[in-house]
């Protein structure tokens, strides 16, 4: 019995000596401390190059930072700064990006141009978008200005999806929207059209059953296809006016 549990007590004493799950972590055995006001974040320079082509420059290139150990950037928020280091990082497989995160290390990640980061913030945000209702245009053309801004592609295509939430008359009252590029206005334009060439399809549909279902010298139907008529020619004059709006 006594050679039994040594034998236990060997084998458990073997299995503690090994390496914790977390030594994968960025932030373990790190060899440069980026210096935040009062905080140090401790960190490997090799993963912040391959992360980012601005932090390779700043390491490989002459700059002051090259063979530094310690690098300080006081304008920057130690926690914001962190969050946005567990985001890019390897060692972070899983960690779920919630949109307010998204929203505060989307300027992080714009500026160090770290390209994965910024994709993964680009599907988050479009996929609140097409998920939320909004009840004002302004807010909308808020989203559509800073996915521009940051030249997040599917952050713009669903602002412009839900744009048909609105009559491009209303969104083009609001001031802000002349700060829209060119081609997201026109695409928007474009998108408003096909909404409403579908919506012209369903009143004919509906119209062609009613008409079915009175007779052929009623008033009624008369209407139905006076009313089908007007719509036909509506659809077929959309397409060249297209061009005329700005």
């Amino acid at each position: 019995m006594e050679a039994a549990s040594k034998t236990l007590r060997t084998e458990a004493e073997a299995e503690d000596v090994r390496p914790p799950k977390n030594t994968l972590s960025p932030f373990n055995f790190p060899d440069l401390t980026i210096k935040i006001g009062d905080e140090d974040i401790f960190v490997k320079k090799d993963d912040l190059m391959e992360a980012s082509p601005v932090f390779k420059t700043m390491f490989t290139v002459n700059f002051k930072e090259k063979d530094a150990k310690q690098i300080e950037l006081p304008d920057k928020d130690p926690t914001t700064f962190a969050l946005f280091l567990r985001h890019t990082l390897s060692g972070f497989d899983g960690l779920e990006l919630q949109e307010s995160e998204a929203r505060l290390i989307l300027p992080l990640a714009h500026e160090y141009q770290t390209g994965t980061t910024l994709s993964k913030i680009d599907e988050v945000l479009a996929a609140c978008v097409e998920g939320r209702e909004y009840q004002c245009h302004k807010k909308l053309t808020d989203e559509i200005l800073t996915a521009e801004f940051y030249n997040l592609k599917q952050y713009v295509t669903a602002c412009i999806e839900k744009t048909s939430e609105f009559s491009h008359k209303a969104l083009r009252k609001n001031p802000k929207f002349r700060d829209v590029s060119g081609d997201t206005r026109s695409e928007i334009f474009l998108h408003l059209c096909k909404e409403m060439e579908i919506k012209i399809d369903q009143c004919i549909q509906e119209l062609e059953v009613n008409t079915k279902h009175n007779c052929g010298n009623c008033a009624s139907t008369r209407r139905f296809c006076e009313a089908s008529d007007k719509l036909k020619s509506i659809r077929k004059a959309k397409g060249p006016r297209l061009y005329v709006l700005k």
